[in-house]
Protein backbone atom coordinates (compact mmCIF):
# COMPACT_ATOMS: atom_id res chain seq x y z
CA UNK A 1 0.00 0.00 0.00
CA UNK A 2 1.32 3.09 -1.35
CA UNK A 3 -0.35 6.94 0.05
CA UNK A 4 1.36 9.90 -0.66
CA UNK A 5 2.09 12.20 2.58
CA UNK A 6 0.06 14.98 1.64
CA UNK A 7 -3.15 13.23 1.53
CA UNK A 8 -5.41 12.46 4.73
CA UNK A 9 -7.04 9.26 5.75
CA UNK A 10 -9.44 8.50 8.08
CA UNK A 11 -7.84 6.07 10.51
CA UNK A 12 -11.54 4.25 10.31
CA UNK A 13 -10.87 3.72 6.43
CA UNK A 14 -10.09 -0.31 5.44
CA UNK A 15 -7.38 0.47 2.68
CA UNK A 16 -6.40 -3.03 1.53
CA UNK A 17 -3.13 -3.91 0.65
CA UNK A 18 -1.61 -2.78 -2.98
CA UNK A 19 -3.63 0.40 -3.08
CA UNK A 20 -1.91 3.38 -3.74
CA UNK A 21 -2.95 6.75 -3.00
CA UNK A 22 -1.70 9.95 -5.12
CA UNK A 23 -1.35 13.28 -3.32
CA UNK A 24 -3.50 16.08 -1.85
CA UNK A 25 -6.53 13.14 -1.45
CA UNK A 26 -9.03 12.80 0.89
CA UNK A 27 -10.57 9.51 2.03
CA UNK A 28 -13.68 9.62 5.18
CA UNK A 29 -14.72 7.38 7.76
CA UNK A 30 -15.70 3.99 7.10
CA UNK A 31 -14.85 4.58 3.61
CA UNK A 32 -13.80 0.81 1.97
CA UNK A 33 -11.17 0.35 -1.18
CA UNK A 34 -10.20 -3.29 -2.39
CA UNK A 35 -6.53 -4.80 -3.16
CA UNK A 36 -5.16 -3.25 -6.36
CA UNK A 37 -7.25 0.11 -6.64
CA UNK A 38 -5.25 3.20 -7.78
CA UNK A 39 -6.54 6.88 -6.48
CA UNK A 40 -5.42 9.54 -8.48
CA UNK A 41 -4.60 13.31 -6.43
CA UNK A 42 -7.30 15.31 -5.68
CA UNK A 43 -10.01 12.56 -4.99
CA UNK A 44 -12.89 13.25 -2.53
CA UNK A 45 -14.14 9.85 -1.08
CA UNK A 46 -16.64 10.33 1.44
CA UNK A 47 -18.03 8.16 4.36
CA UNK A 48 -19.14 4.73 3.89
CA UNK A 49 -18.00 4.54 0.48
CA UNK A 50 -17.12 1.05 -0.64
CA UNK A 51 -14.76 0.46 -4.03
CA UNK A 52 -13.73 -2.91 -5.12
CA UNK A 53 -10.81 -4.48 -6.41
CA UNK A 54 -8.70 -2.92 -9.28
CA UNK A 55 -10.83 0.59 -9.86
CA UNK A 56 -8.84 3.30 -11.23
CA UNK A 57 -9.85 6.69 -9.62
CA UNK A 58 -8.76 9.54 -11.52
CA UNK A 59 -7.99 13.42 -10.28
CA UNK A 60 -10.91 15.34 -8.84
CA UNK A 61 -13.40 12.62 -8.93
CA UNK A 62 -15.79 12.94 -5.57
CA UNK A 63 -17.60 9.85 -4.44
CA UNK A 64 -20.01 9.54 -1.52
CA UNK A 65 -21.40 13.13 -1.68
CA UNK A 66 -24.38 14.40 0.12
CA UNK A 67 -26.95 13.91 -2.50
CA UNK A 68 -28.29 17.44 -4.71
CA UNK A 69 -31.92 17.33 -2.69
CA UNK A 70 -33.64 20.36 -1.26
CA UNK A 71 -33.81 20.14 2.63
CA UNK A 72 -32.04 16.85 2.66
CA UNK A 73 -31.22 15.36 6.29
CA UNK A 74 -28.02 13.74 6.96
CA UNK A 75 -28.66 9.85 7.05
CA UNK A 76 -26.49 7.54 6.73
CA UNK A 77 -26.30 5.75 3.36
CA UNK A 78 -23.45 5.07 0.95
CA UNK A 79 -22.16 4.87 -2.69
CA UNK A 80 -20.87 1.20 -3.98
CA UNK A 81 -18.31 0.56 -7.23
CA UNK A 82 -17.84 -2.91 -8.29
CA UNK A 83 -14.07 -4.55 -8.81
CA UNK A 84 -12.54 -3.38 -12.18
CA UNK A 85 -14.51 0.27 -12.49
CA UNK A 86 -12.68 3.26 -13.89
CA UNK A 87 -13.77 6.45 -12.69
CA UNK A 88 -12.18 9.39 -14.58
CA UNK A 89 -11.47 12.84 -13.64
CA UNK A 90 -13.84 15.15 -11.97
CA UNK A 91 -16.94 12.33 -12.34
CA UNK A 92 -19.29 12.69 -9.22
CA UNK A 93 -21.28 9.97 -7.59
CA UNK A 94 -24.14 10.83 -4.75
CA UNK A 95 -24.78 8.64 -2.14
CA UNK A 96 -28.02 7.69 -1.27
CA UNK A 97 -30.82 10.34 -0.39
CA UNK A 98 -32.56 7.20 1.88
CA UNK A 99 -31.37 5.95 5.34
CA UNK A 100 -28.71 2.66 4.67
CA UNK A 101 -29.57 3.07 1.07
CA UNK A 102 -27.13 3.02 -1.51
CA UNK A 103 -25.83 4.25 -5.43
CA UNK A 104 -24.66 1.41 -7.03
CA UNK A 105 -22.33 0.87 -9.85
CA UNK A 106 -21.32 -2.47 -11.47
CA UNK A 107 -18.01 -4.38 -12.30
CA UNK A 108 -16.05 -3.42 -15.18
CA UNK A 109 -17.53 -0.06 -16.01
CA UNK A 110 -16.19 2.81 -17.37
CA UNK A 111 -17.45 6.35 -16.48
CA UNK A 112 -15.42 9.34 -18.47
CA UNK A 113 -14.95 12.89 -17.40
CA UNK A 114 -17.30 15.16 -15.71
CA UNK A 115 -19.86 12.45 -15.88
CA UNK A 116 -22.53 12.49 -12.74
CA UNK A 117 -24.40 9.56 -11.49
CA UNK A 118 -27.16 11.73 -8.79
CA UNK A 119 -28.72 10.00 -5.68
CA UNK A 120 -29.73 6.13 -5.42
CA UNK A 121 -29.02 5.39 -9.10
CA UNK A 122 -28.06 1.85 -10.07
CA UNK A 123 -25.68 1.26 -12.73
CA UNK A 124 -25.37 -2.64 -14.06
CA UNK A 125 -21.96 -4.22 -15.00
CA UNK A 126 -19.39 -3.37 -18.09
CA UNK A 127 -21.05 0.39 -18.52
CA UNK A 128 -19.89 2.98 -20.51
CA UNK A 129 -20.92 6.50 -19.56
CA UNK A 130 -19.13 9.30 -22.22
CA UNK A 131 -18.15 12.73 -20.51
CA UNK A 132 -20.42 15.41 -19.28
CA UNK A 133 -23.36 13.08 -19.38
CA UNK A 134 -25.86 13.59 -16.23
CA UNK A 135 -27.90 11.15 -14.55
CA UNK A 136 -31.05 12.04 -12.38
CA UNK A 137 -31.62 10.17 -9.16
CA UNK A 138 -33.37 6.72 -9.13
CA UNK A 139 -31.95 6.42 -12.58
CA UNK A 140 -31.29 2.22 -13.39
CA UNK A 141 -28.94 1.14 -16.19
CA UNK A 142 -28.78 -2.14 -17.19
CA UNK A 143 -25.09 -4.31 -18.12
CA UNK A 144 -23.79 -3.11 -21.03
CA UNK A 145 -25.57 0.02 -21.76
CA UNK A 146 -23.46 2.25 -23.68
CA UNK A 147 -24.33 6.09 -22.95
CA UNK A 148 -22.68 8.81 -25.31
CA UNK A 149 -21.38 12.10 -24.15
CA UNK A 150 -23.50 15.70 -23.03
CA UNK A 151 -26.54 13.20 -22.42
CA UNK A 152 -29.03 14.01 -19.81
CA UNK A 153 -31.17 11.33 -18.20
CA UNK A 154 -35.05 12.37 -16.47
CA UNK A 155 -35.52 10.53 -12.79
CA UNK A 156 -36.72 7.51 -12.14
CA UNK A 157 -35.68 6.25 -16.12
CA UNK A 158 -34.85 2.79 -16.86
CA UNK A 159 -32.51 2.11 -19.60
CA UNK A 160 -32.20 -1.67 -20.64
CA UNK A 161 -29.09 -3.80 -21.24
CA UNK A 162 -27.22 -3.73 -24.66
CA UNK A 163 -29.43 0.05 -25.22
CA UNK A 164 -26.95 2.77 -26.68
CA UNK A 165 -27.90 6.14 -26.22
CA UNK A 166 -26.96 8.73 -28.84
CA UNK A 167 -24.88 12.29 -27.64
CA UNK A 168 -26.99 15.17 -26.90
CA UNK A 169 -30.29 13.10 -25.99
CA UNK A 170 -32.79 14.14 -23.61
CA UNK A 171 -34.17 10.95 -22.12
CA UNK A 172 -37.28 11.33 -20.25
CA UNK A 173 -38.54 7.63 -20.94
CA UNK A 174 -37.38 4.20 -20.87
CA UNK A 175 -35.25 3.16 -22.99
CA UNK A 176 -35.85 0.00 -24.54
CA UNK A 177 -33.50 -3.24 -24.50
CA UNK A 178 -31.12 -3.80 -27.05
CA UNK A 179 -32.29 -0.41 -29.11
CA UNK A 180 -30.17 2.45 -30.04
CA UNK A 181 -31.99 6.22 -29.51
CA UNK A 182 -30.92 9.68 -30.50
CA UNK A 183 -32.80 13.32 -30.20
CA UNK A 184 -34.00 15.74 -27.38
CA UNK A 185 -36.79 14.40 -26.58
CA UNK A 186 -35.10 10.80 -27.60
CA UNK A 187 -36.94 8.58 -30.03
CA UNK A 188 -36.12 5.07 -30.67
CA UNK A 189 -34.16 4.92 -33.83
CA UNK A 190 -33.47 1.23 -34.37
CA UNK A 191 -31.70 -1.44 -32.87
CA UNK A 192 -28.34 -1.69 -31.70
CA UNK A 193 -27.11 -3.72 -34.39
CA UNK A 194 -23.54 -3.00 -33.65
CA UNK A 195 -23.56 -3.09 -30.26
CA UNK A 196 -25.26 -7.19 -30.43
CA UNK A 197 -23.42 -9.02 -32.97
CA UNK A 198 -20.17 -7.20 -30.54
CA UNK A 199 -21.85 -9.24 -27.91
CA UNK A 200 -22.28 -12.87 -29.57
CA UNK A 201 -26.18 -12.49 -30.18
CA UNK A 202 -27.59 -15.05 -32.59
CA UNK A 203 -28.37 -14.24 -35.78
CA UNK A 204 -32.18 -15.52 -35.58
CA UNK A 205 -32.12 -13.77 -32.03
CA UNK A 206 -30.69 -10.55 -33.29
CA UNK A 207 -33.33 -10.25 -36.27
CA UNK A 208 -36.33 -11.54 -33.83
CA UNK A 209 -35.28 -8.26 -31.84
CA UNK A 210 -35.02 -6.06 -34.43
CA UNK A 211 -37.82 -6.56 -35.65
CA UNK A 212 -39.87 -6.09 -32.10
CA UNK A 213 -38.33 -3.13 -32.50
CA UNK A 214 -39.70 -1.80 -35.44
CA UNK A 215 -43.16 -2.56 -33.93
CA UNK A 216 -42.44 0.35 -31.43
CA UNK A 217 -41.13 2.63 -34.07
CA UNK A 218 -44.69 2.44 -35.87
CA UNK A 219 -46.34 5.43 -35.51
CA UNK A 220 -49.65 3.93 -36.23
CA UNK A 221 -49.25 1.59 -33.42
CA UNK A 222 -49.68 1.85 -29.75
CA UNK A 223 -47.66 0.09 -27.16
CA UNK A 224 -50.28 -2.30 -26.45
CA UNK A 225 -50.87 -3.20 -29.85
CA UNK A 226 -47.24 -3.07 -30.16
CA UNK A 227 -46.67 -6.09 -27.82
CA UNK A 228 -49.52 -7.95 -29.37
CA UNK A 229 -48.16 -7.91 -32.31
CA UNK A 230 -45.17 -9.29 -31.20
CA UNK A 231 -46.44 -12.06 -29.31
CA UNK A 232 -47.98 -13.02 -31.96
CA UNK A 233 -45.64 -12.69 -34.71
CA UNK A 234 -41.79 -13.76 -32.96
CA UNK A 235 -40.52 -16.34 -31.83
CA UNK A 236 -40.37 -16.38 -27.81
CA UNK A 237 -36.87 -16.20 -27.21
CA UNK A 238 -35.44 -15.07 -24.06
CA UNK A 239 -34.65 -12.07 -25.48
CA UNK A 240 -37.97 -11.30 -26.24
CA UNK A 241 -39.40 -12.35 -23.73
CA UNK A 242 -36.95 -9.27 -21.30
CA UNK A 243 -38.23 -6.93 -24.06
CA UNK A 244 -42.04 -7.88 -23.28
CA UNK A 245 -41.41 -7.90 -19.84
CA UNK A 246 -39.67 -4.61 -19.73
CA UNK A 247 -42.35 -2.84 -21.62
CA UNK A 248 -44.95 -4.31 -19.07
CA UNK A 249 -42.95 -2.40 -16.28
CA UNK A 250 -42.12 0.36 -17.45
CA UNK A 251 -43.48 3.11 -15.03
CA UNK A 252 -42.45 6.20 -17.54
CA UNK A 253 -43.58 4.56 -20.92
CA UNK A 254 -40.49 3.29 -23.45
CA UNK A 255 -39.02 5.39 -25.74
CA UNK A 256 -40.37 5.04 -29.13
Amino acid sequence: MTIHTSSIIHPDADLAPGVKVGPFTTIGPNVKIGEGTIIGPNVLIEAGTVIGKDCGIFHGASLGGEPQIFNFKNVPATVEIGDGTVIREYVTIHRSGNENGVTRVGKGCLLMAYSHLGHDCEIGDQVVIVNSTSLAGHVIVEDKVFISALVGVHQFVRIGKYAMVAGLAGVNQDVLPFSTVEGNRARLLSANAVGLKRANFKPDVRAAIKKALKFFAQPELNTKQALEKIEAEIEMFDEIRYLINFVKNSSRGVTK
